[in-house]
């Protein structure tokens, strides 16, 4: 069996780092708890987190995290000590993205919504081309010059209203070039 020993100044070295990275007092503990005359124990829960970044698991490689620890005068080997995949910071972390990116996914939906609902669509202005059994033959303002188009346009108003008669008769008529 491979192990390393450690004294007991660098187990409670690396305790008190631990405690001052997690923001964990001694006298209320939230993660790492003293038992007397025994050592260490970790009592938070612990996850498993996949790592999101590569940057991450470069920067943080191989943490381990012990669940019991003793502190004697004897030395500790590596078999008494409990290893984890994650720490609670990581976790905590995570937890402050979360919300971060909820509330930039929230903004990014409501500006479009606001957009949509809160604006009118400009209206389309329209000039008389001409007049077809008293069905007004309109087209954009914008629009290039339907001058060669009348007699087609007017042979297709003059059909409509022979096959569509009464109240299905065409008010206006708007009229557009096409492709050809």
């Amino acid at each position: 069996e491979q192990g390393f020993e450690v004294d007991d100044s660098s187990l409670t070295q690396a305790i008190s780092t631990l405690r001052k990275m997690l923001k964990d007092s001694t006298k209320s503990p939230q993660y790492v708890k003293t038992v007397p005359k025994r050592g260490y124990q970790l009592i938070t829960r612990v996850e498993t987190v996949e790592e999101e970044i590569q940057n991450d698991m470069d920067e943080v490689t191989h943490q381990e995290t012990g669940i019991d620890f003793s502190e004697s005068t004897n030395s500790t080997s590596s078999s008494n000590l409990g290893q984890t995949t994650a720490t609670p910071q990581k976790v905590t972390s995570k937890a402050t993205n979360s919300w971060g990116t909820r509330l930039i996914l929230l903004i990014a939906m409501l500006i479009p919504l606001a957009v949509v609902l809160l604006t009118n669509p400009s209206e389309s202005k329209f000039k008389p081309l001409t007049v077809v059994d008293d069905v007004a033959v309109n087209m954009p303002i914008n629009h290039p010059d339907l001058s060669n188009w009348l007699p087609s346009i007017e042979l297709c108003v003059k059909k409509y209203n022979e096959k569509h008669t009464g109240g299905l008769k065409p008010v206006e008529v708007i009229a557009t070039r096409g492709q050809n």
